[in-house]
C-alpha cells in the first residue's frame, strides 16, 4: 500500500483518479495546487507523487522539478494530455519516473503505482544506510547467522504449454531491515560481500536441486561481480553436480566492469556444463554490449517491456526484435512479468520461446507444478 499525493487542477478528474487509487488500497491525499502538494510531501512520508498537467503545464513541470530536488526518494508520475507539445514532454521525461497519457485505463495507473512501491522501499533503504559499510556488513551477517535468507521458486513454461520446463530461484529474506532481495543486494554491494552472498545462494540452490524433478532446468541468479574474482569458478562448486541443468542468470541492471576477466570465468563454467542467461534486458546497462559479450543461451526480456505488450505496438516490435536476435544467435527468449492472458498471447505472437510471470505461477517456498494449470 503506497501513500500517494495527487495534484490535479481539475476537480472531477482529481476525484476520479483518487477513487481509482483508493480502490486499489492506497492512501491518497488529493490537492488542487502544486504548493499544497509540496506541503504534503514535507509533512508526511509519501511514496508516490502523481501530477496532472491540468495544473498547467509549466506548474506541473515545476512541481516535478521541486519534488525531485527536495524529496528524491518520492517516485513521480505525470498524467498528461495527448496535446502536450514535444518540448515540455522532453522536459517531463527527465523529471518523472512514469508518464501516462490521458485518457488511460484504471488498470494502467494501478500497475504503475504498484511497480514503483518496491523501488520506493529500495531507495529509502539505500538512503538510510548510505556510507555505513559496517552497518551493512552487520545486517548481512545477521541474515547469514540467523539463516534468514531463502530461495523461492517460480515456474517457467514453454509457449503453447502450461507445463513447467524450468524454474527460477528467487532470493527472499525475513530480516527485519533487509526485508527484500533489493535490500540484501544493496547491503552486500555496499559492504563488498557480493561473493559471500553468492556462496549462500549457491548452497541454498544445491538444496533445491537435491529435491527437484530431474528434468527441470533451474535458473540461479548471479551478480556480475562474482565473475571478477579469481576464484569465481570454484565459487559454483556447490551446484556443479547439476551443471547440465543449472542456468546462471546474470542481471543486466548491474554492469560487468571487467568483461575480459568475466569472459574467462564464463567460458570455463560453460565448459563444465552451465548455461548462461542475461536478465532484465531493456532495463539498464548497455543491453546490446552485454548480449554481444556474453553470448547467452537465454535472453530474458524485462517485465517493463512485457507489461501491456498486447496494447502497445512499440513494445511488440521491441519484443519481436529480441526474439529475432535470439534466433540469430542460437539463444532463446523468455518473456518475464506476464500478468494477464492478453500479455501471454501477445508475447507468444512476438516470438518468445518461454513465459514467466504471476499469470503462470507466483514464487512459492515449495515446488508445486500443479500451480500452473490450464
Amino acid at each position: 500500500m503506497a501513500h500517494v499525493v495527487l495534484a490535479d487542477g481539475d476537480e472531477s478528474m482529481r476525484r476520479s483518479v483518487a477513487r481509482i487509487l483508493r480502490a486499489a488500497g492506497h492512501v491518497v491525499d488529493a490537492v488542487a495546487l502544486g504548493a499544497e502538494a509540496l506541503d504534503r510531501l514535507a509533512a508526511h512520508r509519501v511514496d508516490v507523487l502523481v501530477v496532472s498537467d491540468e495544473l498547467g503545464t509549466a506548474e506541473a513541470l515545476e512541481l516535478l522539478a521541486r519534488a525531485r530536488h527536495g524529496h528524491p526518494s518520492v517516485m513521480r508520475v505525470l498524467l498528461h494530455a495527448p496535446t502536450m507539445v514535444e518540448g515540455p514532454r522532453a522536459v517531463a521525461a527527465g523529471l518523472a519516473h512514469r508518464a501516462l497519457r490521458r485518457p488511460f485505463q484504471a488498470e494502467q495507473l494501478e500497475a504503475e503505482i504498484r511497480s514503483l512501491e518496491e523501488t520506493v522501499a529500495h531507495v529509502r533503504h539505500a538512503v538510510s544506510l548510505a556510507g555505513d559499510v559496517e552497518a551493512h556488513g552487520r545486517l548481512f551477517q545477521e541474515c547469514v547467522d540467523g539463516e534468514l535468507l531463502s530461495l523461492a521458486i517460480q515456474p517457467i513454461v514453454r509457449v503453447g504449454s502450461r507445463t513447467p520446463v524450468a524454474a527460477e530461484l528467487l532470493l527472499r529474506s525475513t530480516h527485519a531491515e533487509l526485508a527484500g532481495p533489493l535490500s540484501v543486494l544493496d547491503a552486500v554491494e555496499r559492504c563488498h560481500r557480493v561473493l559471500d552472498l553468492g556462496a549462500v545462494v549457491n548452497r541454498l540452490a544445491a538444496r533445491w536441486m537435491e529435491r527437484l524433478p530431474a528434468g527441470l532446468s533451474v535458473f540461479v541468479n548471479t551478480h556480475p561481480a562474482q565473475f571478477a574474482d579469481r576464484h569465481a569458478v570454484e565459487s559454483f562448486a556447490a551446484i556443479e553436480p547439476w551443471a547440465d541443468r543449472v542456468v546462471l542468470e546474470i542481471t543486466e541492471r548491474a554492469p560487468i566492469v571487467d568483461f575480459e576477466g568475466a569472459e574467462a570465468a564464463l567460458q570455463e563454467l560453460t565448459r563444465r556444463g552451465f548455461r548462461i542467461a542475461v536478465d532484465d534486458i531493456g532495463s539498464g546497462y548497455n543491453s546490446l554490449s552485454v548480449l554481444a559479450e556474453l553470448n547467452p543461451a537465454f535472453i530474458k526480456a524485462d517485465m517493463s517491456i512485457v507489461r501491456n505488450v498486447d496494447r502497445e505496438p512499440r513494445k511488440q516490435r521491441l519484443l519481436q526484435l529480441l526474439a529475432n536476435f535470439a534466433g540469430a544467435t542460437s539463444a532463446e527468449l523468455i518473456a518475464e512479468g506476464v500478468e494477464t492472458a492478453e500479455e501471454l498471447v501477445a508475447a507468444e505472437r512476438c516470438g518468445a520461446h518461454y513465459l514467466q510471470g504471476y499469470f503462470l505461477g507466483r514464487p512459492t517456498p515449495e515446488w508445486s507444478p500443479l500451480a500452473v494449470d490450464g
